[in-house]
């Protein structure tokens, strides 16, 4: 499993959705996942460290965990299935017992900072890191006379390089 933390928020206008980009610990790239608004609004609060008056729902669940004296030990994003995230909580009930939760990784995101758990990334991933720094726009994979129609792995060069330029455009302030 590779550690990652939470390198910001932004907001794609191709897709008009947020997403939460994972960074490696010790990497330069980046997992982006598409999240919907009102989980990307419980993470930026989570990430300014402002609270609402009332508890939300990652307030009331960090309660009922703390009230059973458990512990959030770890979230790990699991899978990637059908371009859907999948991820599970890990938790200490006990001494000897885990209690392993099936989660949507942006609620799984929203707890690990809500309860200073660290966030993993399984092996299974690591080809959906990207690296968004340090590359020119004007990259020789970009040119169409190189693309060969009948290559999955120059469809996926160029999904790749398509991603890789709608992150380099997204700003936070889009976010909101």
């Amino acid at each position: 499993m590779k550690e990652v933390f939470v390198s910001g928020l932004a907001f794609d206008t191709a897709t008009k959705a947020p997403v939460v980009l994972l960074r490696e610990r010790d990497g330069e790239k980046v997992l982006p996942i598409w999240i919907g608004p009102n989980e990307a609004g419980v993470i930026a609060l989570e990430l300014s460290g402002m609270t609402y008056r009332r508890p939300l729902t990652h307030d009331l669940l960090k309660s009922v965990i703390s009230g059973f004296n458990a512990e959030l030990q770890k979230v790990v994003v699991s899978g990637l299935r059908e371009n859907t995230f999948y991820a599970k909580f890990y938790i200490q009930a006990s001494e000897n017992e885990i209690i392993e939760i099936d989660a949507r990784p942006s609620d799984s995101i929203a707890m690990a900072l809500k309860m200073g758990s660290p966030i993993f990334v399984s092996e299974e991933l690591g080809d959906s890191f990207i690296e968004i720094e340090n590359e020119e726009a004007g990259d020789a994979e970009d040119d169409e006379d190189d693309f060969d129609e009948d290559s999955d792995e120059d469809f996926e060069n160029s999904t790749q390089n398509e991603l890789r330029k709608r992150l380099r455009s997204i700003k936070p302030e889009d976010f909101g």
